[in-house]
């Protein structure tokens, strides 16, 4: 094939690395659009690696992110995680900038230090830091003989599980000392008397399989490393100042489940399917009770309680506990009930559930098994491993639409306040607008540090919960991306 000089076929060996490089740029540009504001990741921020104070905040560098927290109004502002340009090699040092809201972080490599600037929310690669203050973790403890003799005991969990310090820093204006940990995140010490405050933010771990709704924030359940990570839920803040893990009450071990399948927030309770079965969680004290139901993959709200997808079949877990057998005819995994009315995505197309018991109606055969389904106002709308299908309520027939490749295989789907659906996938996120046929990527790495295990829109916020932990983004800056 012949070629003008100065261009490339994108065939030919040079042409596929000139477009592979334009597509890498692009997607630069792309992920350099977001604004910090508009896209916040939450990880497990328990190991901290270097401490720095100031008068006015306390910085401490995570193995995930550097966290800032207002001493003055006692609240995190939005950790600065890879995705906002953290450095991803191992931070060793942290000194604060005085002259103002800045901390510089060493972590070794060509750039030496970096600066980061709260106010501005801008780094600043290279150069050298001032002359600041360091102080390693016995200095510290020195300074406080009362908290060094009660050392162990602040180092141990309600688990009784043991830690240690990992770095330290002094504030220039108060007797205050703030401790890093190899997993209780950080420590305020006073070091006058030896008392302490525990200052947790993150997730219980970095992985998160399911989220739900909650009061002034949203509930996510961990999706553990079997062996290396904690368990449990964590509640966050819709404003992000806050966060609150949560291993168990009760019992000694707390919770065990590794994978969170699906989490749904009904009846005064949190339900949470995993592969241990179905909890449901008082959300007050954190106690759970386990239904043993094997192959778990979906629930959803019920009249009386919870109905429970499995690849055995359909049930119903009542308010008082009792496990309701309802079919047993196909394996379920995917559910949505409206009202009284329950929808089943099955391995072979969608079946009904009217209301009065009158028994399953196959209302959609398809060849591809169903992975997610939502409602969208009146609109029932479904996920198959390569399209979207919907229920057009005008017309009472089913609409198809393909997805992209760059999602990879559906695994939730949730409505936008706005219209239009929001689908989850291995390797990204997609808003499919349903009246133009029109379909929108976010995609890994570029937008999202992972892919979506699931997905929930409210008015002001996107949620997605990744393998890298839970991303904030502005709903309507994701929108128009």
């Amino acid at each position: 094939m012949t070629q003008t000089p100065g261009r490339h076929d994108a065939t030919s060996p040079t042409g596929l690395r000139w477009w592979l490089l334009l597509g890498v740029m692009a997607s630069w540009r792309l992920g350099a659009q977001w604004r910090p504001e508009e896209r916040v990741l939450i990880s497990d921020f328990s190991y901290v690696d270097a401490v720095a104070a100031s008068p006015w905040l306390v910085f401490a560098a995570t193995r995930h992110g550097l966290l800032v927290y207002d001493r003055v109004t006692r609240a995190w502002k939005q950790p600065v995680t890879t995705l906002d340009g953290y450095p991803a090699a191992r931070v060793r040092v942290a000194i604060a900038d005085e002259s103002g809201n800045a901390v510089w972080l060493g972590a070794g490599g060509v750039d030496g230090y970096v600066r980061y600037d709260v106010d501005a929310r801008m780094w600043t690669r290279g150069g050298a830091p001032p002359v600041g203050r360091t102080l390693t973790v016995e200095g510290a403890l020195a300074r406080a003989p009362a908290a060094a003799a009660i050392r162990a005991l602040i180092l141990t969990d309600p688990r009784l599980r043991s830690y240690q310090f990992t770095a330290a820093a002094s504030t220039p204006d108060q007797a205050d000392l703030y401790f890093g940990t190899n997993g209780l995140g950080l420590i305020r010490v006073d070091s006058r008397t030896g008392e302490w405050e525990s200052l947790p933010y993150g997730l219980v771990a970095t992985g998160v399989g399911a989220i739900a709704p909650a009061h002034d924030g949203i509930w996510t359940a961990a999706n553990a490393r079997v062996g290396s990570e904690r368990r449990g839920l964590t509640w966050v803040a819709a404003d992000l100042s806050a966060t609150r893990p949560a291993e168990g009450g009760g019992a000694a071990l707390g919770f065990t489940f590794s994978s969170a399948r699906r989490l749904v927030a009904t009846a005064g309770a949190l339900w949470l399917a995993t592969e241990q079965g179905v909890l449901r969680i008082d959300p007050g004290t954190m106690r759970a009770r386990v239904f043993d139901l094997p192959d778990v993959t979906s629930l959803a709200p019920a009249p009386d309680g919870v109905w429970v997808g499995s690849t055995r079949g359909l049930f119903v877990i009542t308010r008082e506990g009792n496990v309701v057998r309802v079919s047993t005819d196909f394996p379920v995994l995917s559910l949505v009930a409206v009202r009284e009315t329950l929808w089943v995505g099955t391995n072979a197309g969608i079946v009904m559930f009217p209301p009065g018991g009158a028994g399953a109606a196959a209302v959609a055969a398809l060849t591809q098994p169903i992975y997610a389904m939502t409602r969208a106002g009146e609109t029932i709308v479904a996920a198959t491993d390569r399209s979207l299908v919907w229920r057009d309520p005008a017309t009472d027939t089913w609409k198809e639409l393909p997805l992209s490749l760059a999602l990879g295989r559906p695994t939730t789907v949730a409505a936008d306040p706005d219209g239009g659906v929001w689908v989850g996938g291995t390797q990204g996120l997609a808003r499919v607008d349903l009246g133009r046929a029109f379909v929108r990527m976010l995609t890994v790495p570029t937008d999202l540090p992972a892919g979506v295990r699931d997905v929930l829109a409210d008015q002001d916020y996107l949620w997605a919960a990744t393998d890298s932990g839970l991303v904030r983004f502005d709903r309507r800056a994701a929108r128009n991306r």
